[in-house]
């Protein structure tokens, strides 16, 4: 006896097993709606800000081995550092900003300094309890955190400012308590909140380029290369990897990219305005 064809119907006994599948099921299907094909230049456009915040916390890192090792004098680095945030501070409100609200800016950095100035004695001694060896593991998870939860300007679920920023202010503070004076300590909460507050403002308004790119890596890798010449090149080779390597590897694997649409998806309520 030839069965009678198979419907679309869950609550009719058509004399078909649960698990079968009629040709006709998959004449809704499509395949990547809403794919859209991302170029190597895009690729690689986007890598770079991956590449921006690594070498914002290795000036970090190198920040403080110059203060831990005495390299040179706190009140140069605190000279340079305020220096280049004043120049970068200016270029931001000239060109991205209102410079009326100078004045709300200027009262806020005092009110930075001198509470920081108050209370660096006592966030120095906050780990003091703790080993080397646990600060400097514990500032390290904390940098890697930072980096995963970074906004790099995606909307997926990974990101979080709070946690990031959370994060990489811990790792500095962990890291000052292993400096010789308060005074250091506060140097370099400083120039934690200048790389990871201040300066991804002014970076989020300038248009992502190679040659700001290859300057920045340039620079980093130079003084990179007055700590470690092996962490130099471990620098480099990463970021080679992180701007070259990968976008190739992404857009190899592009092609393979395979989301299918169909009956099965969950239905899709469309709002309807009542006042038309």
């Amino acid at each position: 006896m030839k069965k009678r064809p198979w419907r679309k119907n869950l609550y009719e006994n058509q004399e078909y097993p649960d698990n079968y599948t009629d040709e006709s099921f998959l004449k809704d299907l499509r395949v990547n709606v809403h794919f859209q094909p991302i170029s190597l230049k895009d690729s690689t456009l986007g890598a770079t800000l991956i590449v921006h915040e690594l070498c914002t916390v290795i000036v970090f890192v190198i920040i403080y081995v110059y203060l831990y090792n005495h390299w040179s004098e706190p009140n140069y680095i605190f000279s340079w550092t305020c220096g280049a945030t004043l120049f970068c501070f200016v270029a931001y409100r000239t060109f991205y900003g209102s410079i009326r609200t100078f004045g709300y800016d200027l009262q806020t950095v005092l009110l930075f300094l001198v509470f920081g100035q108050l209370f660096s004695p006592i966030l120095y001694t906050l780990t003091d309890t703790i080993s080397t060896d646990t600060i400097y593991t514990m500032s390290f998870l904390m940098m890697i955190v930072h980096l995963i939860f970074f906004d790099y300007g995606l909307s997926v679920a990974v990101v979080s400012n709070s946690l990031s920023l959370s994060a990489v202010i811990f790792a500095s503070l962990c890291l000052s308590s292993r400096l010789a004076t308060p005074y250091e300590a506060f140097i370099l909460m400083t120039v934690s909140i200048k790389c990871f507050v201040l300066f991804p403002l002014l970076r989020n308004k300038i248009k992502t380029s190679f040659l700001f790119t290859l300057i920045f890596v340039i620079l980093v890798a130079y003084f990179l290369t007055t700590v470690s010449i092996l962490m130099t090149y471990i620098f480099i080779s990463t970021i080679i990897f992180i701007n070259v390597v990968c976008p190739l590897i992404f857009i190899r694997f592009q092609k393979y990219k395979d989301n299918i649409y169909g009956p099965w998806d969950e239905a899709i309520v469309q709002s309807i305005d009542m006042t038309e």
